[in-house]
């Protein structure tokens, strides 16, 4: 049901457009003077604000402007309602921030149809911008997964192309075996990736389902092997084939790359990294720890909390959007899941995502 909050010091007013508003379907709200429409509409949020121009101590148009200036009214729309037919006053309600104009004495009919056409646009303008929300995610997810292996195979390639005739033939191979596990592990992102993003509408498809653990798990692993071998990390995987969740596979998948591909950017040479997964009472967990920096007690409430994007370095200087955790911790969240962290400075972190577990087959 949409709200909407009638401004008028004319009791006339009010009841008539309280009564035409109400057999419409809407929930109403009513305020007599500017003060009060400024605090209600700050705590009841509105759909809607019918504004009239003439009122005493606060006129229309230093409501709308106070209303536009605050974050939390500022996109609410206002029509105004008014005697006024003048140009000027028409001008200084659209310099306020008004979106129209409903002339008096008014007409049940015009109301109405007003209301509901800039509803309609209020529904479309929120649509665009969550769509734009979800490609920033998008983009940002594409870039976190996709730059690591890239990073690897030019990285040997470099090597290859740079010293060739130094190497082996034992040590070419194994470069060359690196550089096409890589590729092939990328393909496969880029396939699933781009079949994420191109179904629906331009969001972010939500589509859950059960599968096993291990598989995303392997995947994310063998897309951090490369980079982890670079810096003499053992990255040990432990989750078992019947571990099944309940969730969206692509969003979890996506989890599983950046928890794995972070901890191997933040263990120094010669670390551990270990993923692992069990169930307990229908419940699965999965974790991915590290040996590595470690985190303060602000980095993990800002993260928790949603402001973690300012990108740090990796140990030897990997870089990264700074979005990957928050990403993750709202992915986990919309499939019932909860992200927990434990970190010391210099002793690790563990990331651990709890997600219902999956009905029996």
């Amino acid at each position: 049901m949409k709200t909407i909050l009638v401004v008028d010091d004319n009791p006339a007013n009010l009841g008539l457009l309280f009564n035409c508003l109400d057999a419409e379907g809407f929930r109403t709200l009513v305020a007599q003077d500017g003060a009060k429409a400024v605090e209600m509409a700050s705590r009841s949020r509105p759909d809607l604000i019918l504004l009239d121009v003439i009122m005493p101590e606060m006129d229309g148009f230093e409501i709308c402007r106070r209303l536009k200036q605050a974050a939390e009214t500022r996109d609410i729309p206002v029509i105004f309602m008014t005697a006024l037919a003048d140009t000027e006053s028409k001008v200084n309600g659209f310099a306020c921030g008004a979106l129209d104009y409903i002339s008096k004495p008014f007409h049940q009919e015009e109301v109405i149809a007003r209301i509901n056409t800039h509803l309609t646009l209020q529904e479309q303008k929120e649509h665009l911008l969550r769509i734009n929300r979800e490609k920033e995610k998008i983009i940002a997810v594409v870039a976190h997964d996709l730059k690591g292996p890239f990073q690897v195979m030019f990285s040997y390639l470099q090597m290859l192309t740079d010293s060739y005739d130094r190497y082996t033939d034992e040590r070419r191979k194994m470069y060359i075996q690196r550089i096409s596990a890589s590729t092939q592990a990328s393909y496969s992102l880029v396939e699933t990736l781009l079949n994420w993003v191109m179904a629906g509408d331009g969001t972010l498809e939500f589509s859950p389902g059960a599968f096993s653990v291990k598989d995303h798990a392997d995947l994310a692993v063998s897309l951090s092997r490369n980079m982890a071998d670079r810096k003499d990390i053992s990255l040990d995987l432990a989750a078992g084939e019947g571990i099944r969740v309940f969730a969206d596979a692509n969003m979890i998948a996506a989890v599983l790359r950046n928890l794995v591909a972070n901890a191997v950017k933040f263990t120094p040479r010669g670390g551990r990294v270990w993923v692992g997964a069990d169930q307990t009472d229908g419940r699965i967990r999965i974790w991915v720890r590290d040996s590595g920096v470690g985190m303060t007690r602000e980095m993990i409430d800002n993260i928790l909390w949603g402001s973690d994007y300012e990108s740090r370095p990796g140990t030897e200087l990997e870089t990264g959007t700074g979005l990957g955790l928050v990403i993750c911790k709202e992915f986990v969240e919309k499939n019932n899941g909860t992200l927990e962290i434990e970190s010391r400075v210099g002793q690790g972190s563990k990331f651990t995502v709890t997600l219902p577990g999956a009905p029996p087959e």
